[in-house]
């Protein structure tokens, strides 16, 4: 009869010169062991939270970084403005600009 070589001569100890049907014997011990087929389920205490995510919003009406420069006085005024009336410095320049835009004639009808 023709003796197998070790699977794996490098493993630990009596493992390192089994075959691999000793070892596949081996391993089915403990895979029966630790197996959770038969365990009985435990219903958890508290629902798993739901994600909370952003509304995606359409693409025409997602908001867009702007990057403006301007001079540190009209910046400081700014910031103090907006201080002022419980805004952020965004909020200011953005109802600033919206007001503005409202005041203008529309375009194409001249005087």
């Amino acid at each position: 009869m023709k003796q197998s070589k070790p699977l794996v001569p490098s493993l630990p100890g009596r493992y390192g010169r089994m075959t691999r049907e000793e070892l596949d014997a081996e391993s089915n011990q403990y895979d029966v062991e630790f197996s959770g087929t038969d365990a009985t389920r435990v219903a958890n205490t508290k629902p798993h939270p739901k994600k909370r995510r952003r509304l995606l919003q359409p693409v025409s009406e997602r908001p867009t970084q702007v990057r403006i420069t301007m001079a540190p006085e009209l910046l400081h005024a700014t910031d103090a403005a907006a201080e002022k009336h419980a805004l952020t410095r965004t909020g200011l320049i953005r109802q600033a600009v919206s007001d503005w835009l409202a005041r203008q004639q529309p375009v194409g009808k001249s005087a």
